[in-house]
């Protein structure tokens, strides 16, 4: 019996390539053991995996610990301001490792790493709103700088007691660092203070300094693997559409509201400029540091492709308006906020591409972090980062 002919080589080939991918999206496929020790993320509201609840567990009942947060994927609230999984938890999925517990929970295992963002967190200390902006000022003290002291703090608790500077480094020189998407929240303070875009604007250079102070303390520490998250086109958000849409329907609309999207020009702009400068920034790192690999993730671009061709990406018409909301044309009420009484969500969220008015979907943050980990919103991929072992 003769054998069966060969298969061609363009199918040996695609049947390679799909092995490859799919070890380096689940890991080392030879050992079983992710090739990233562990995984270290700062960040604000859209990476927070649970530490503003458990800061905020004085306080008054807070939404995101009530369903339907967290009803998609976790069955449950979780703290995390979403229905499901953040891009942090995507990405954590896709190297092999556990998803990220939060610093402040008692008696978990950061073996795998630790998740230090926490919703309201700002590139600026508190202490510069207060001297700059007193009007609106951070409730707690949270910013980059703050998160990095709570991640020397739980690396010198989790590292055996008689650990070497050597030791520590490599622990560091294994474990990928994501800095979240600050400067967002920075702007929004300035903005409810009463400053102008214009003013809000001139800002943002300020907010670089203090991003790329904290990533370069991150790398001097001895990280060799970081990604800088850009932030998302504010403008499109259901909560800035509501809150400025009487001074737009009292300005010029034509010119207040994108013609294709519906989402609001100027704050957009002020979005992709600071995109802009952290992007050259990150550049400038990357010769400053040679031996440190750094990821610029654009957070913006894969939520404005969602907002321009939602059907595309298999998401209703429907993609700034909120799922979980109070009602009205974007159904966000600030009265009526999701996971509170007087608000509701809708019955599939898989087909929203915003979860609370804030927040994006867990269909919506998988699309931004599937980009980020094959390179089509990030540069270079986070997957091409894994090191050999």
């Amino acid at each position: 019996m003769k054998p069966p002919p060969s298969p061609p080589l363009t199918l040996v080939a695609v049947a390679v390539a799909v092995v490859v991918v799919s070890c380096l999206f689940h890991g080392s496929a030879a050992s079983g053991e992710p090739r990233f020790t562990s995984i270290f993320s700062f960040g604000s509201s859209y990476s927070d995996t649970g530490n503003f609840v458990l800061q905020s567990a004085g306080f008054p009942a807070i939404p995101f610990n009530h369903s339907p947060y967290g009803d998609t994927f976790f069955r449950r609230p979780t703290g995390r301001p979403s229905d499901g999984r953040l891009p942090i938890d995507f990405i954590a999925e896709a190297l092999g490792l556990p998803l990220l517990p939060p610093c402040m929970a008692k008696g978990r295992d950061f073996g795998g790493g630790a998740n230090f963002a926490i919703v309201g967190g700002t590139a600026l200390d508190v202490g510069f709103f207060l001297r700059h902006n007193a009007a609106s000022v951070p409730p707690f003290r949270s910013s980059l700088r703050v998160q990095i002291g709570w991640f020397r703090s739980l690396l010198a608790q989790t590292l055996r007691r008689n650990a070497t500077a050597a030791e520590r480094r490599e622990r560091l020189a294994t474990s990928l660092f994501v800095v979240g998407e600050f400067g967002g929240t920075d702007y929004r303070y300035l903005l409810s203070a009463g400053k102008s875009l214009e003013q809000a604007k001139s800002y943002v250079p300020v907010v670089m300094r203090a991003i790329c102070r904290s990533v370069e303390r991150l790398v001097e520490d001895g990280a060799r693997y970081v990604v800088v998250v850009g932030t998302p086109p504010a403008g499109c958000m259901p909560m800035e559409l509501t809150k400025y849409a009487p001074a737009a329907a009292a300005a010029n609309a034509s010119t207040a509201y994108d013609r294709r999207t519906g989402c609001l020009r100027r704050l957009n702009g002020l979005a992709e400029y600071h995109n802009w400068m952290l992007q050259e920034a990150v550049g400038r790192m990357r010769g400053k540091y040679p031996g440190t690999k750094l990821v610029y993730a654009d957070f913006y671009r894969p939520v404005a492709s969602l907002v321009r061709r939602p059907a595309k990406f298999g998401f209703a018409q429907q993609p700034l308006k909120a799922c979980c909301g109070g009602g009205g044309a974007y159904n966000y009420n600030p009265a009526a906020a999701c996971g509170s009484p007087g608000a509701s969500a809708c019955s599939d969220p898989s087909a929203y591409v915003n979860w609370d008015g804030v927040h994006l979907t867990d269909a919506a943050y998988k699309h931004v972090a599937g980009g980020w980990l094959d390179g089509a919103y990030a540069y270079p991929s986070i997957l091409s980062l894994l090191p050999t072992q």
